[in-house]
């Protein structure tokens, strides 16, 4: 399901933001969403997640998606065509 969201996700950024830096906030939407922000940086979208929240307090990871070689990276530099995977090791699930 978040592998869905994130390739949502990454098609409206493509697809609508042909200017540099496109930005997408679901996540002022929906508080309960994986994504948080993407940001289409040409080449590179930036996706930050929300991993965890604990009452106000939100544990967050910033992940990649390169458009050129189709590889999501994790903050850890796990570069996988997974999504999920990229996320999971991101946010140490």
């Amino acid at each position: 399901m978040r592998f869905v969201l994130l390739t949502a996700l990454f098609f409206a950024a493509t697809s609508l933001g042909q200017a540099r830096d496109f930005n997408l906030y679901p996540g002022f939407d929906d508080r309960d969403t994986l994504v948080e922000m993407t940001s289409d940086k040409g080449l590179i979208i930036e996706i930050v997640l929300r991993c965890e929240r604990q009452g106000n307090k939100v544990k967050a990871g910033i992940m990649t998606y390169s458009k050129v070689e189709g590889l999501f990276c994790s903050s850890k530099m796990l570069c996988t065509r997974d999504g999920d995977r990229a996320a999971d090791d991101t946010c140490g699930y």
